[in-house]
């Protein structure tokens, strides 16, 4: 997970929290619903949407990528993802200022056919401590999480896939010429418990995995462009699994200003009912924030 500028999150916010009624309607365009001009400025729940949004920006937060694509078997991939601040302190080292819940849903969905159905979906429920910015130098910034994360796919019975891990999760970032920056984040695990259908997982999924990435970033345009990859390695050195993700907005037009993302999946665990076969995959579609 690298932050970045929230372009859609806020801004659906935004518009499922502010429906303009009929007589405000009327008010702007300087006429009445009975034809009559009206003196009487309609009444507004300006006061409970502003403390709703000033509520929001302060504890809701995108925090894994959110995108939505298409592509081969399993046709469509599309992921949600949101992180909860518990308390809004401000502190370096108190960790009630720096606690976390998150949600992150993963799914295949076998659109395109003559019985689209969900091929599997990763439900993955998480707290942690997020320090940002724990060490800056210069052109240098160190962050650091850590934390708890449950996974699961919901199926029960044979087809169910669980997993519950602690892990640490180091992100260094490098500022660039040019207005490029370069990313490194390891990420270290350990295993908790195991679903009775999946012991044999951390041969495949292994202890860790790393991503990084390469952004470029136009200040005040709002153009930006990504290439990431994630690497990640079975428990004695085989069962690789590599994703490359590629991605780039529109020009800047307005506050909604989605990227387009193309993604290659190749290797072991694809998605977690597939924690133990190959599969390749390519797709494009919408990022909304990453």
């Amino acid at each position: 997970m690298f932050t970045g500028r929230c372009t859609g999150v806020g801004w659906l916010i935004l518009v499922l929290t502010n429906p303009v009624s009929a007589p405000a309607q009327a008010a702007a365009s300087g006429s009445s619903t009975n034809g009559q001009a009206s003196s009487t400025a309609p009444t507004t729940n300006a006061a409970p949407q502003s403390a709703f949004l000033e509520f929001i920006g302060k504890h809701i937060y995108g925090y894994e990528p959110i995108y939505f694509l298409l592509g081969q078997y399993p046709a469509a991939e599309f992921q949600f993802s949101l992180k909860y601040k518990l308390f809004n302190l401000t502190s370096d080292w108190d960790p009630l200022a720096h606690t976390y819940f998150a949600y992150t849903q993963t799914s295949f969905w076998d659109l395109i056919s003559r019985d689209p159905s969900f091929y599997d979906t990763s439900y993955k429920p998480s707290a942690f401590l997020y320090y940002p910015d724990i060490f800056q130098k210069d052109r240098f910034r160190l962050d650091l999480q850590g934390g708890y994360e449950h996974e699961s796919n919901g199926k029960g019975g044979i087809g169910e896939r669980s997993l519950n891990t602690v892990y640490l999760q180091p992100t260094v970032t490098f500022d660039l010429p040019a207005h490029f920056q370069l990313s490194f984040q390891p990420r270290v695990w350990d295993y908790l418990s195991l679903g009775s259908n999946n012991p044999d997982l951390p041969d495949y999924r292994g202890y860790a995995d790393l991503l990084g990435a390469l952004t470029w970033n136009e200040p005040g345009s709002g153009e930006k462009i990504q290439f990431a990859t994630r690497f990640r390695i079975g428990d004695e050195g085989g069962h690789d699994g590599l994703w490359f993700i590629l991605r780039f907005n529109l020009p800047y037009r307005s506050h909604f200003n989605p990227s387009i993302q193309l993604q290659y999946f190749t290797g072991y665990g694809q998605t977690l009912r597939q924690y133990d076969e190959t599969s390749r995959a390519f797709r494009a579609g919408l990022c909304i924030w990453y």
